[in-house]
């Protein structure tokens, strides 16, 4: 019904029924520009030497290595002699070294995804459909194809680590030595049970007990000295890098922080300025490079003897609303990954392992197989796309059906994996620390901020 209020009168006021409003209003008015969201890509598949699981070569290799062996120098020396019917001069005393080999078997391990199906009659009408395409191919797939590999490859880093360390007062040493298993929770990799149960963060000194070690193994090549300091990849969290850059581990009555007192290795100077080289930067006899989503766990307590640790991933996924269409997902950053007090760091070196992808080449140049991505690349298909909802095969005879699938298969082989060392230790966000004013509470004086001008009877014109 309309309005038919009378309308006000004033003398000096135009009132609103003088104007008629008879335009076209399209509410509601929807911005041009849509927001997508930012998120940062994993990295670990660029710090990992890659290479071709061949075609038609079974599922399962196995892999020889000489090893080296170290001379027993203990062996006395002993004056030699030269006088007439002295000793045996042409009959040496002989001190044996001799040498071994290792045999190792690696094989393939592959998983598929896949998007719910689209249909092509149903997206030709949705107005922003070309630039969601865009944005689900740019920044969900591409990027779930890096945080695929990336996870995979920390799991398998961990699992082929020459030495695995909980963080503890005899690190480095057989009492903190530990073996970790697993435990599937359907088809998901939900807990670890581990032997033993890390009781401290990650200090200076546990990394200085890993530089002898290592350069004995070859960490550092042939002759370390060569041509700069020994340096290791330290791959770690942002804020353990942060602790022990600034920290440097604790010294003194009441453990009062002490760099110079722990942290011995090479001078500090500007390149511990980590955001000049992406979070990344050099501590001590270490280069350290952050893992923006490195494993972390949360402690469940005591099963079967084991101390059970759940993970905890760095987002979770909840309904979105909607904007025009059904509702989807999103993710949010999920705080408990935040807080999350223990976590896994390694001492890598590229050496350690390679990831075999597996090869796809023709069978048969007289069977075109179709060829095949095994390292996670995505395609649209619009064959064989399962059953329908009455279980009998979708049919898609006017091609307007189609989903992305990717598939990932490839095995792991283990090279010098002495060169790698897992630390699991304990983690938590920078501790809050409360900072008082010295000087005292001024109250609240009476504060007068006007800008109105004054007459010229000096009163002031208030408007």
């Amino acid at each position: 019904m309309a309005n038919t209020a009378p309308c006000p009168q004033s003398n000096s006021l135009i009132s609103g029924c003088s104007f008629t409003q008879f335009l076209v209003n399209q509410e509601p008015v929807y911005d041009k520009m849509i927001l997508e969201d930012i998120r940062p890509e994993d990295g670990w598949i660029l710090h990992v030497d890659q290479g071709t699981f061949q075609a038609y070569s079974g599922v399962q290799h196995t892999l020889d290595r000489f090893n080296h062996v170290w001379p027993n120098v203990t062996k006395q020396w002993t004056a030699t002699v030269a006088g007439n019917c002295l000793g045996t001069p042409c009959d040496k005393v002989e001190h044996y070294i001799t040498w071994g080999s290792t045999r190792l078997v690696y094989f393939l391990e592959e998983q598929s995804w896949a998007t719910p199906l689209l249909c092509f009659d149903q997206e030709m009408h949705v107005t922003h459909a070309r630039e969601q395409f865009r944005q689900i191919i740019a920044d969900i797939l591409k990027p779930a194809t890096s945080a695929i590999w990336s996870n995979y490859l920390r799991k398998r880093v961990a699992q082929y680590a020459g030495k695995q360390w909980v963080a503890n007062a005899s690190f480095g040493q057989s009492g903190s030595a530990f073996t970790y298993s697993w435990v599937v929770v359907g088809d998901e990799e939900i807990y670890i049970d581990c032997t033993k149960q890390p009781i401290s963060k990650l200090t200076p000194q546990m990394l200085q007990r890993r530089v002898q070690p290592l350069m004995q193994v070859g960490y550092f090549g042939k002759q370390p000295f060569k041509d700069m300091p020994p340096m290791i990849e330290l791959v770690t969290d942002l804020e353990t890098c942060w602790e022990l850059d600034k920290l440097g581990g604790a010294t003194g009555v009441g453990g009062t922080p002490s760099i110079a007192g722990n942290w011995r290795f090479e001078q500090w100077d500007a390149t511990t300025k980590y955001w000049k080289y992406n979070f990344s930067g050099s501590i001590g006899n270490y280069v350290v490079r952050v893992d923006p989503f490195q494993l972390r766990f949360n402690f469940v307590g005591v099963v079967g003897g084991n101390f059970r640790y759940q993970v905890v991933l760095p987002y979770v996924n909840q309904p979105s609303s909607g904007a025009g269409g059904a509702a989807g997902l999103k993710d949010d950053v999920n705080p408990d990954y935040e807080r999350a007090q223990y976590c896994w760091t390694y001492l890598w070196h590229r050496k350690a392992l390679q990831v075999l992808v597996s090869d796809a080449s023709p069978v048969n140049s007289e069977m075109p197989f179709s060829s095949r991505n095994f390292g996670g690349k995505w395609q649209f298909v619009m064959d064989n796309l399962g059953a329908d909802v009455n279980g009998q095969p979708v049919e898609n005879k006017r091609r307007n059906k189609g989903q992305f699938i990717a598939d990932f298969k490839q095995a792991v082989r283990p090279q010098y994996t002495e060169l790698c060392e897992l630390i699991f230790h304990k983690r938590e966000p920078a501790c809050v620390i409360v900072v008082a004013p010295c000087n005292v509470d001024p109250g609240y004086p009476v504060q007068t901020y006007t800008s109105d001008p004054v007459d010229c009877t000096g009163n002031r014109i208030v408007d």
